[in-house]
This record gives structure tokens, sequence and C-alpha cells, in this order.
């Protein structure tokens, strides 16, 4: 046993000499392993840049470690990275709803009552879906009940907002409160609604009385099951460890509406596509895995032409829309606008070139 134990004060030394020598022959040898010309600017930290960038791209087990790092640190004290809230039994919450809450909304409202106007001069009705934040509807397994409270007062103060600027809405904090008390309204281990959930706003919309309900009930056509990782692991750890850690892949079974040809939006075959019902809005309508733009066609039996967008927040994808040719020539008679409302939190989310802090940091 001492023979052994004295093995093991040269032994490990000579392993972690010995890795950290390999490592660098792999680091400099690899394509990026490329470090700036060494002449004066190497005073000006250049050099050092170049060192550092090589390490950061390069290191062998580089992902690995960082994988099993951060799977190491949820399972000792339930903590993610930057940008993460680690809730219950494995659920995690988006940091951005834990943002400092807007104390005046009078800006945000003002600007989609120019919104509203842009569309009543061409004769469309402007209908906000908002959503309410997921630490919010799912409380219970946040375990942040000052966060929940925070986020559930933030929605009613915007559609108080909304009511007084004349704007119309939909309530879907009911809708979504009253489904999870029978199953998740959100996924645990990603910042979107379910399909069950996307569905009952769906419903709400079309229980609203704001959208005229159309004569076709459509058809569900159902597609094959997608296993996918939360789009909130990543800053956990990496999907190779998430599972081990208690964050397994989620399941979801898209599906599309069938409606008959009259209602299914074709026009001009040479021209812009219409529709009476355009949607607008985030990842949340834009991700087809979700089927937000199927379930409101089912809802409000016809056609519903998307166009939300992922990753570009809720503004973007209006700003687009307002600025197309299809809203120029063909303007439809409403247009359901989905709206987050942890956007709200953004001081960026009007005035970022191209509204890139607003983006939608979901997939």
């Amino acid at each position: 046993m001492q023979k052994l134990y004295q093995l093991s004060r040269y032994l490990l030394p000579t392993v972690f000499f010995g890795y950290a020598l390999l490592a660098n022959v792999v680091v400099f040898q690899a394509p990026a392993g490329k470090i700036a010309p060494l002449d004066l600017s190497v005073f000006k930290g250049v050099v050092t840049a170049s060192i550092d960038t090589v390490y950061k791209q390069s290191l062998p087990h580089r992902a690995a470690a960082i994988g099993l790092i951060g799977a190491a640190r949820y399972a000792l004290i339930g903590e993610g990275r930057s940008g993460v809230i680690a809730g219950k039994a494995g659920w995690l919450f988006t940091a951005e709803e834990a943002r400092a809450t807007p104390t005046d909304l009078a800006a945000t409202l003002a600007h989609i009552g120019e919104i509203r106007a842009t569309l009543a001069k061409a004769g469309v009705n402007l209908v906000l879906v908002p959503v309410p934040a997921k630490v919010d509807v799912q409380a219970e397994m946040a375990m942040q009940p000052a966060l929940s409270a925070q986020t559930a007062a933030l929605y009613a103060r915007f559609l108080a907002g909304l009511h007084q600027q004349g704007v119309k809405v939909v309530e879907t904090r009911t809708a979504l409160l009253a489904l999870h008390q029978s199953e998740p309204a959100f996924f645990a281990t990603d910042t979107h609604w379910t399909r069950a959930g996307a569905i009952a706003v769906a419903q709400a919309v079309a229980a609203s009385g704001q959208v005229a309900i159309g004569q076709n009930p459509g058809t569900l056509t159902e597609d094959a099951a997608q296993n996918f990782a939360g789009d909130l692991v990543s800053f956990v750890t990496s999907d190779a460890y998430a599972a081990s850690v208690g964050l397994p892949l989620e399941t979801v079974t898209p599906y599309t509406a069938g409606l008959t040809a009259q209602d299914a939006g074709l026009g001009d075959l040479f021209g812009p596509a219409t529709a009476d019902v355009i949607l607008v809005g985030t990842s949340y309508s834009a991700n087809p895995n979700w089927s937000f733009a199927e379930a409101l066609k089912l809802s409000l039996r016809q056609d519903v032409l998307n166009f939300a967008a992922v990753g570009r927040g809720p503004v973007q994808p209006m700003r687009e829309y307002l600025a197309s040719v299809s809203f120029a020539d063909a303007p439809p008679k409403v247009v359901i606008w989905e709206f987050p409302i942890r956007f709200l939190t953004d001081p960026q989310l009007w005035t970022a070139p191209d509204n890139q802090a607003g983006a939608d940091s979901a997939t």
C-alpha cells in the first residue's frame, strides 16, 4: 500500500503534465491554432488575445469538459449558467423573465397604438395576444414566488394599458392557468408552450369574439412525434449529459390543419398569398413544432397566414409585415399579434438596430 501511495505521488503529476503537453501540441497544430506574428503588437496584447482565442476554440475535450462541469454544478447545487433559472424537479426558466420590470409602459403602449393606427388605415383590425410568463403560469415549479407574482402583475398592467389604448386584446393567462391544472402549459426545459398550451390559447382567441369564426372546420393531420432538447438545457449542460442530471428530452407531436381550397389562402398564383387572418409573432408562432398557427386555423375555422419569425422578438416581424408587399397589396381583415410579455422588460425592444436586442432567444 505504501508503495502504491508513493507511486501515485509521481504518477498523477506525470499524467497531468503529459495531458497538458499533448493538449498544447494539438492546439497549435489545429487550423485555428495560429498566433499573431511576434512584433511590437505583443505589447498591445494582440498575441495574448490570439493565444486566448486559440485555447478557447481548439483545446481538446473543451466541449465535453464544459458539459460535464455544467452537469456537475447542476447536480450538486441546482444552478445553471447565466441565462437560466433552475426550478423544481428538472424545470428550467429563462432569466429574461427575471429582468427588472419597467415602471412605465407608456412608450410601449404608444408604439402599439401607432401600429394599430397603421393597420386601421388599411381597414385591418389588430388583435393582440399576450403570452404570460412561464414562471407565472408554472409558478409551483419555479420556486420563485416573488418573481411569479411580479410577472403576473406585469401581465395585468399590460392588459389594462392595452384596454385603455383601445387595442383589442385576448386574455390568455386564464386559459393557460386552467390547463396547467391537468397538464403542463409549457415544456419543463424549453421556453415555449406545449401543444396543449398553444391549443388553449388558440381556443381563447376564438372564444374572445375579436375574430370572426369561419365556416371551414378543417382536418387535423398529425406528423411524427419529435424528441428534442429544450432550448434552456444549453444554459446548464450539453445534450450528452442532460438526461443524467434530470433534464431529459422533450417530446412533441406537431400537426397540420387541412382546409378546403376556397379557404386555403391560395390567392393569385403570381401575387401575394391572401387570407382574412394574418398571424405575426415570435417563435411561439413561427416554430411549426408548437402548431400554434394550425391550432388557430382549426379554432377559427378558416385559413391563417403565418408571418411570425424565429429569433426576431415580437416587434421586428410586425415591422417587416407592415413593410411587405403582402400587406400593401392584400391587407387582411385581422392581424393577430402574439406577444410574450417577457419582452416588455427589454429596454431596447423598440430602439435597437434591426431589433436585435429584443430578439427571441428561443428557437
